[in-house]
C-alpha cells in the first residue's frame, strides 16, 4: 500500500502529537510527587543549613551526622549548665563528642 504525501504528513503530525500529549502528562506534578520532592528539599536543606550551638534546640541538634537524642539533650544541659559555647571546639567537652565527630560535622557548626 502506497502513501501519498499527504497521508504520510497526518500519520507523522497525529505521531507527533501524541508524543507530545504523552510527555506533557508526564511531566506534570502529582500531589505525590510534590510531597516527595518538598521532603527531599527539607532533607537537603537539613543537610546543608547551619546549626547554631548556642541556640538549637533537640531536632536542630538531632539533624547534625552523629547526633541523636541523647546527645543533644547532653548538649543543651552543658549550654545550660556553663553558658553559651565561645568556640566550635568547645563542644569536645560534652561526653560523647570527639574530634571525628566535629570534622563531619565542621561545615554547618556555627556560634
Amino acid at each position: 500500500m502506497k502513501l501519498s504525501p499527504l497521508s504520510m504528513l497526518a500519520v507523522m503530525a497525529i505521531g507527533l502529537l501524541s508524543f507530545a500529549h504523552i510527555n506533557l502528562y508526564a511531566a506534570q506534578e502529582t500531589p505525590a510527587k510534590k510531597q516527595v520532592n518538598e521532603k527531599v528539599v527539607e532533607a537537603k536543606s537539613s543537610v546543608t543549613s547551619k546549626v547554631n550551638i548556642n541556640k538549637a534546640d533537640l531536632a536542630e541538634l538531632q539533624s547534625l551526622n552523629g547526633i541523636g537524642e541523647a546527645k543533644a539533650k547532653s548538649i543543651i544541659e552543658y549550654r545550660n549548665k556553663n553558658g553559651k559555647f565561645k568556640d566550635v571546639k568547645q563542644l569536645m567537652e560534652v561526653s560523647g563528642i570527639g574530634e571525628k565527630l566535629l570534622a563531619q560535622n565542621a561545615g554547618r557548626l556555627v556560634i
